[in-house]
């Protein structure tokens, strides 16, 4: 028996990411950094490409220039290594005269630093996401920044013509140095990896060479320039053999020699700026990137000759007599362009099985090149243009969508269809009699931007957090359809007792609110009398604050799911749910660490076991007391709160996930339940959504009924398989529902009686299902007609859902016009 479901396609969200302006790769804990323009760090795992956290942009901070990871390794005592002696347990020494707590040398301590145009450097706490550090460069803005090999001492490029170094060996950051002042701001900065010498790059067509030991100026580079305009050097590399690598705003990519300090060889590749450059370990390839949205790769090559002779013909000219030609010599090697607008960063992750290019820019898109040796032939993951928790929510009871912004929230109410729907006609559009409309725009005034928000089933509560503050505000509609009145609870604790959250959840009832501080402390809140204006703080759990394995074990799991080797246990707490009988709370943090509370008693209740992966969410059924857990590899596990345990279907199936699941790119985003499908769970990312009966076991599809059924499909269509996918692809154009909000029918049912009601009542001519994958034995479906997706609910009943669409054509024309360039005849 099928069950009809109505989907509401919103795409009234109009959030527009914010540009990638600095990319840092860190290898010890295989993390990169990425700076908005907005002001916000986002900090992702390069073995998984799960975004783990975001650092929020402080307000009227300026956009972040540059980022740097700094990490030294200090060597122990030297009397620890003469002294030989027991240890505190009474354990002997090891077989070299030392401790088995003591080593040689200490696990370098990672930090992460920031730089701007608020003329700040930052140094930031990577559990509670606020500044650690934060001292003034003294020049103003700060357009670049770099850290020396021994991660000692970082350079900054300032706006008034000066380089300045600071210390960052101790816990604050300490001024050294100023080098000689130029003319003109200083764009980038770049450290000798074998000498003591700083590389400056300037906005008066100059290279300035100073040394690090007394700062003086000891030789000066000039670029080519144009006639009555100087040539800015927007970005600078140091290979390791001491070659120097500059790019500028002519589109030149010029080579620098090592010794003489003389041109080796000047590319000019790009038809606009170069404004980033990228180089492997080895220093043989060299990355480059800009206005023009074009990666090139640029190789050094032996046999230059030949090829110096090839060139020289393909510009039709002979080889003159004075020209120089090197034994080996930089030529481009690649060309490929995966970005519509300006690309402003470049990071190298060489390591296995990393192994990436990632590059951002003004279209704000996260792209990963993987397999860097096949460039320009390399595969490319687009990650999603917006964050990986999802921002927004729903009023499931109440039927209102709640979106979070930077510095502001919004709510709209669903809008309505015809009441009658006929089961048999899949995918069909429904006329709308009552529109979606924008009910409220909440401004916050925050020190940062939002970092949580969420809204009561209800629909009369709202909760807005930033780093520092959690606010409560009471809802209340109007009766003619007029905006609603927004009333903030100021008896509301204050910020000493509760503090900034990173996560923030109702209970289905509506009686409480659970946050989850920036303190790593989750808190819940009494908001059952909010009328009365009493909101009692009915427990803390502390749980996250306080590590569960023991310290011989915990140096392999942080080094497994965290930032460096060594970290304590307090962890930044992420994922939240509730059940639907509101009764248990499961708790997440980034070290891989789940708790189940119980609410009634508002005790902890049980610790979830060690997965083999980092969890990217979680939620209860909403029937029952099941957790569905899904890990960053798409793993999936079913634990029962009550039971305390795995349940039988996840003992038993677990394992046996199909592979074009587990092998997606995309992570799941989210994963909900409805109560007209009892067992049934859907996981959804940003391109595609997946049911899992749970009544069902998992059968894996072999290799021959797959060649069956692809034959078979072959055979009824008369299409290839590839050509057959682009055309379903291909309609989604022809049945995307305008920028409103929109319902359509879909069918929740088994494949055999999709298939039976597909062939009985074929589709529409020009309105096609969202495109399915089933397969293992009946109980696991996927489909691909949706997104690009922000978000994916229920409402109340199970009978209808909301996703939230933001298609990338939309942000794209949102966005300033790229760069043309004009040829001949166009």
């Amino acid at each position: 028996m099928t069950t009809p479901i109505l989907i509401h396609r919103c795409r009234f969200v109009s959030y527009v990411p914010s540009a990638i302006n600095a990319l840092a790769y860190n290898a010890d804990s295989h993390r990169i950094a990425c700076a908005r323009a907005n002001g916000d760090i986002e900090i992702w795992h390069a073995t998984t490409w799960t975004l783990e956290r975001t650092i929020p942009g402080i307000v009227g901070g300026g956009s972040i220039e540059s980022l740097v990871w700094v990490g030294e390794q200090e060597e122990e005592d030297e009397d620890d290594d003469e002294e030989v002696e027991e240890d505190r347990d009474g354990s002997p020494p090891n077989v070299n005269g030392h401790n088995r707590h003591s080593n040689h040398i200490r696990a370098p301590k990672t930090r992460l630093l920031s730089a701007g145009l608020d003329g700040y450097v930052t140094e930031w706490d990577l559990v509670a996401l606020a500044p650690k550090n934060r001292v003034e460069s003294g020049g103003g803005a700060v357009w670049s920044m770099a850290v020396d090999v021994k991660g000692r001492r970082v350079a900054l490029g300032c706006e008034d013509g000066c380089v300045r170094v600071f210390d960052v060996t101790l816990e604050s950051l300490m001024f050294v140095a100023s080098c000689d002042r130029q003319d003109g701001r200083i764009l980038s900065v770049a450290y000798h990896p074998t000498k003591p010498i700083i590389a400056a790059g300037s906005s008066d067509s100059c290279i300035r060479l100073y040394s690090s030991t007394n700062y003086r100026l000891t030789s000066r580079l000039t670029v080519d320039t144009r006639p009555r305009d100087e040539t800015l050097v927007w970005t600078l590399a140091y290979l390791s053999n001491g070659t120097l690598v500059s790019g500028d705003s002519l589109g030149t990519v010029s080579f620098w020699d090592a010794d003489s300090n003389t041109l080796m060889r000047a590319l000019k590749s790009h038809y606009a700026d170069v404004l980033c450059l990228a180089a492997t370990a080895n220093g043989t390839t060299v990355y480059s990137s800009g206005v023009d949205r074009r990666v090139l790769q640029y190789c050094l090559v032996d046999n230059s000759l030949e090829v110096q002779q090839n060139y020289m013909k393909s510009r039709g000219r002979r080889m003159g007599k004075k020209e120089k030609l090197y034994a080996r010599n930089w030529v481009l090697s690649g060309d490929r362009r995966f970005h519509s607008h300006d690309v402003r960063a470049l990071a190298l992750c060489e390591e296995k099985p990393i192994d990436a290019l990632v590059s951002g820019g003004v279209d704000a898109t996260f792209i990963v090149s993987h397999t860097i040796a096949k460039f320009p032939e390399c595969k490319q993951q687009r990650q999603a243009m917006f964050p990986q928790r999802p921002l927004v929510s729903l009023a499931r009871e109440a039927r209102l969508v709640l979106a979070r912004f930077d510095d502001h929230v919004k709510v709209w109410a669903l809008g309505q269809s015809v009441e009658s729907c006929d089961a048999n006609h899949v995918g069909d559009k429904l006329n709308v009699i009552k529109k979606e409309r924008l009910i409220a725009e909440v401004k916050i005034k925050a020190i940062t931007n939002l970092t949580a928000s969420a809204m009561s089933d209800d629909g009369t509560l709202l909760t807005v957090s930033d780093l520092f503050s959690t606010r409560l505000f009471s809802i209340t509609l109007s009766s003619h359809n007029g905006p609603a009145i927004i009333t903030r609870a100021k008896q509301f604790p204050s910020p000493d007792l509760i503090p900034g959250s990173s996560s923030i959840t109702f209970t289905p009832d509506s009686k409480r609110v659970i946050l989850a501080g920036t303190d790593s402390v989750v808190r819940v809140v009494d908001v059952s009398d909010s009328r009365g204006g009493e909101f009692p703080l009915l427990t803390a759990f502390t749980e996250h604050r306080v590590g569960r394995v023991d310290e011989d074990e915990m140096e392999d799991v942080v080094h497994e799911n965290g930032v460096g080797k060594k970290r304590s246990s307090v962890e930044l707490v992420a994922t939240l749910s509730v059940s639907g009988d509101s009764q248990w709370l499961a708790t997440g943090d980034l070290a891989n660490r789940i708790h189940v509370f119980n609410l009634d008693r508002l005790k902890h209740h049980a610790t979830l076991p060690n997965f083999p992966s980092q969890h990217a969410t979680f939620s209860f059924s909403v029937d029952s007391s099941v957790l569905a857990v899904i890990l960053a590899s798409n793993e999936i596990f079913l634990y029962d709160a009550e039971k305390v345990r795995l349940t039988d279907w996840s003992r038993a199936n677990s394992h046996l996930l199909p592979e074009r699941l587990l092998k997606r790119p995309e992570h799941a985003m989210g994963i909900v339940s409805s109560e007209t499908v009892p067992g049934k769970i859907v996981l959804w990312a940003s391109d595609y959504m997946c049911t899992l009966d749970t009544r069902k076991a998992l059968k894996p599809e072999s290799h021959v009924a797959r060649k069956r059924k692809k034959s078979q499909k072959l055979a009824t269509s008369g299409v290839p398989a590839t050509e057959e996918k682009k055309i379903v692809n291909g309609g989604l154009a022809h049945r995307t529902p305008s920028d409103t909000n929109e319902a359509i029918v879909i069918l929740d049912s088994d494949d055999e009686d999709e298939a039976a009601a597909e062939e009985q009542n074929p589709a529409p001519r020009g309105v096609s299902p969202p495109k399915s994958n089933g397969g293992s034995g009946g109980s696991l479906n996927m489909q691909f007609g949706y997104g690009p997706t922000m978000f994916f609910e229920f409402l109340a009943g199970g009978k209808e859902a909301v996703i939230v669409e933001r298609p990338v054509l939309s942000v794209i024309d949102s966005l300033p016009a790229g760069f043309y360039r004009k040829r001949y005849g166009s």
